[in-house]
């Protein structure tokens, strides 16, 4: 099959080949076309390259690659301009039997719809969800003060992305997804949430269902409870108010009050500055996760990681006596799965489509996302019963590897590209 996919990155094969930078949060796109390059697939990859002026064109195998022009100053704005892009690479494909576009976040989505549209070729195209914009922005505020939604520091200012203005950038690229959604027949998702959400905008679209691959690293590891670091919670990251880090800090000072030795490890770098200069150069958010950082005298209790890749990420999974999720929305997180591929016991928020991974008091604990104290008493439960530990560790795994089999995600895959192709196939027969 002739597979034309629109993704918001290039994958690391790419980075390496053109000596450009790689996002170790795309990696599991690139473990899911290595997957691909296993079956008789051609893969003809899109992606948005800032450092050009032109289409980047090239080939790494079976992979036909076509690294495009980013123009406006932001990764999720709509460019008219990249319709037409769209629309000669689609025109100098031979036979494209599926387009399939990851993710809906971005304005290229919709710009690849668009493309598929004028081409006659719409009916091929299946959107693969990851998040939805269009609906994280009624969860962005996430409990915050109204005094740190209403406030501005320099970097606000220059990036017009303080707390209120970031949701209505997220509102209006989720006008972009909307529209995508609504134009396309197929739909690929994991989780009711996603079902339920894409069903509202595009009922009669064609649900198909394909849960994803972790990175590979993942796939290799055991968290082992005497090998942990006792009273330690890792969080993945939290320098966006969706992922909850203010809850998980209100939640420790609950914890520190019970067992004074607790330690939080998360990924960034620390905000802990009295430089004003320095604060002005970060975000309103990032500012208030200081305050209450000194609020609670947690600048002992934390630390901050830098940026991790993978083997890295999976080492402080499997140090930690517990792994926390305090998200206000998600889908399916691929940080939960991590942990509990591993086997690292998961204390997660009950939001979007995380009930569909994880089983609560059987796999791990799941509790209401905006009730702290709640999280900190499933950590401490944890602390406190190393059987609980034991037996989440082993159910965790044995569910994430059902969720995350590699081999049998990819024949889902390749099952829905040949539904799509098949029913392509059968129209062009009929002549309708």
């Amino acid at each position: 099959m002739n597979v034309v996919i629109f993704s918001n990155a290039p994958i690391k094969r790419i980075t390496d080949a053109l000596n450009l930078p790689f996002s170790p949060k795309e990696g599991w796109v690139s473990a899911a076309i290595a997957m691909l390059q296993t079956v008789e697939c051609n893969i003809f990859y899109v992606f948005p390259q800032r450092k050009t002026k032109e289409v980047i064109k090239g080939k790494i195998e079976n992979i036909q690659y076509y690294g495009y022009p980013k123009t406006k100053r932001y990764d999720w704005e709509f460019e008219e301009s990249h319709q037409r892009i769209f629309e000669e690479i689609l025109n100098e494909i031979p036979q494209i039997d599926v387009i399939h576009i990851m993710g809906t976040e971005y304005g290229h989505s919709l710009s690849a719809v668009l493309a598929a549209e004028s081409c006659g070729e719409i009916n091929k195209v299946v959107i693969s969800i990851q998040g939805m914009v269009s609906v994280y922005a009624e969860h962005t505020y996430a409990n915050l003060p109204i005094s740190v939604l209403k406030s501005w520091t320099i970097r606000d200012i220059i990036r017009m992305n303080n707390p209120i203005k970031a949701k209505q950038t997220m509102e209006l690229r989720g006008t972009y997804e909307v529209q995508a959604i609504q134009k396309v027949h197929h739909i690929m998702g994991r989780t009711d949430w996603d079902r339920a959400c894409t069903m509202e905008i595009n009922p009669s679209a064609e649900y198909h269902f394909c849960n994803e691959t972790l990175r590979p690293e993942f796939y290799v590891g055991e968290w082992n409870y005497e090998k942990c670091r006792k009273h330690s919670i890792f969080m993945s990251q939290g320098y966006n108010s969706i992922k909850g880090m203010h809850y998980m800090l209100e939640a420790l000072n609950i914890i520190k009050r019970f067992y004074p030795d607790v330690k939080l490890y998360v990924t960034g770098t620390s905000p802990l500055s009295r430089n004003w200069i320095e604060k002005q150069k970060r975000s309103v958010y990032v500012n208030y996760l200081e305050k209450l950082i000194r609020q609670y005298s947690l600048e002992n209790s934390i630390v901050f990681l830098g940026s991790l890749n993978a083997e890295e990420m999976k080492e402080q999974y499997l140090l930690a006596n517990v792994f926390a999720s305090p998200s206000s929305i998600e889908n399916s997180p691929n940080s939960v799965g991590e942990a509990m591929i591993l086997g690292t016991p998961v204390v997660s928020s009950d939001v979007g489509g995380v009930k569909n991974m994880l089983t609560h008091n059987e796999e791990g604990f799941l509790y209401q996302h905006d009730a702290p104290y709640m999280l900190a008493f499933y950590a401490m439960e944890l602390f406190e019963n190393k059987e609980k530990c034991f037996e989440f560790s082993k159910n965790a795994k044995q569910h994430a590897k059902t969720t995350h089999d590699a081999n049998q995600n990819l024949s889902a895959l390749i099952d829905i590209y040949r539904s799509i192709a098949q029913k392509n196939r059968e129209v062009d027969k009929d002549g309708k």
